[in-house]
């Protein structure tokens, strides 16, 4: 029962951010679970693909996650031999992480689920539609102080 002002939650824009968040969040990760990577690893690898050779620290800081937590993502990626740690050029205390040519073959594929899942959520929209729905979500998460790229969900354990 609904009384005078009061809507129904499928009318509130933060249920229904938050519904399709968890919708796809879990489907994200069923989707990376065939590659052997996880939302966090997937960060990662995506962050080397765009700046190969980041320290630790500089990949920590730029995804939000802590540098502990990151040392475990780092040691699991080598581990599958997606990357490598190389002395850092400009800092003798640091490690470089690079893509290893795994890595590199990897994320063509990864990309694909990206896409595949974005042009299924978004399937009943137009083109122009979709644009629109990409420039509002861009300006909320702008105007809530959010980092572009940083998912809050990373940083936790």
């Amino acid at each position: 029962m609904t009384g005078p002002g009061i809507v129904e939650l499928h009318q509130r824009i933060p249920f229904l951010l938050s519904q399709l968040g968890v919708h796809i969040a879990d489907d994200f990760v069923t989707r990376l679970l065939p590659y052997g990577v996880g939302p966090r690893t997937y960060a990662v690898l995506m962050a080397l693909a765009a700046g190969d050779g980041q320290s630790q620290r500089q990949l920590s800081q730029r995804l939000g996650i802590h540098r502990n937590a990151m040392v475990a993502v780092i040691d699991d990626l080598e581990e599958k031999g997606l990357v490598a740690r190389r002395p850092h050029p400009d800092d003798r205390r640091a490690f470089a992480v690079t893509l290893t040519d795994a890595g590199r073959e990897l994320l063509p594929d990864l990309d694909v689920q990206g896409r595949a899942q974005e042009d299924e959520i978004t399937a009943s929209l137009t083109a122009q539609e979709r644009a629109v729905l990409l420039g509002l979500l861009q300006t909320i998460s702008a105007g809530l102080g959010m980092s572009p790229g940083v998912h809050p969900k990373l940083a936790e354990g």
